[in-house]
């Protein structure tokens, strides 16, 4: 009984043991698409067409909603006008709108005690793609010295793709392609172009005839 009993007690306690640990592959998922905010600050005065081009192709390439610009004037300054600043908005709303920003709401603020310097705000919500929230990046990445781990019983510092699916997100050039675009709900779009690429595409499936034209290159 006692030879039973120590065979049947060893089970017990190795039943109460786990050999698994805690996967190191990436559990967050992929990249993901976050909503943000551009926001800065300009002195009107240095303002250019250069640093307003810049902005509206930041603008094309992340923007999600209406840019706001704000010009601040001072009410108590003979330089830094209401006149200038509603001048100034206008300036910058027509240079936005000829690099392609369409939907522009431009407004000035007194900013009393600035004196003669003013700036323009100009903000706009914002589509940003990054890798997963809790990914993270593998150990030396980053930091050359930072070792990987070699316990696997700890809890993984990172998950193997997360560096991946950082690298991924910073290669995406317009974000919001990855919410989808107006026009492309249903199959039509992927079934025309297989039609362009397998057959005659918009001319039918017909065969051409074939060309009979001078026999010139027949050997006679």
């Amino acid at each position: 009984m006692q030879k039973l009993l120590l065979p049947l007690s060893a089970l017990v306690l190795l039943s109460g043991c786990s050999v698994q640990s805690e996967t190191w592959i990436n559990q967050a998922g992929r990249l993901e698409v976050r909503e943000d905010q551009f926001t800065d600050t300009f002195e009107t005065a240095k303002l250019n067409k250069g640093t307003l081009r810049a902005v509206a192709n930041h603008y094309d390439r992340y923007g999600n909603g209406p840019v706001d610009v704000v010009v601040s004037y001072d009410a108590q300054s003979k330089v830094n006008t209401l006149s200038k600043a509603n001048k100034a908005v206008s300036v910058v709303k027509s240079n936005l709108s000829k690099y392609g920003v369409s939907d522009i709401r431009g407004t000035v603020s007194d900013a009393r005690g600035t004196g003669d310097f003013s700036t323009t705000l100009i903000t706009f919500p914002a589509i940003t793609a990054s890798s997963p929230k809790g990914c993270g990046t593998m150990p030396g990445y980053n930091d050359p010295s930072e070792d990987i781990p070699n316990n696997t019983n700890i809890k993984p510092p990172y998950g193997y793709g997360c560096t991946v699916e950082t690298l991924l997100a910073k290669q995406i050039s317009k974000p919001s392609d990855m919410m989808g675009k107006n026009g492309f709900e249903t199959l039509g779009d992927g079934r025309r172009t297989e039609r362009v690429l397998s057959t005659r595409g918009y001319y039918g499936d017909k065969e051409n005839p074939k060309l009979d034209g001078e026999n010139a290159s027949e050997g006679k």
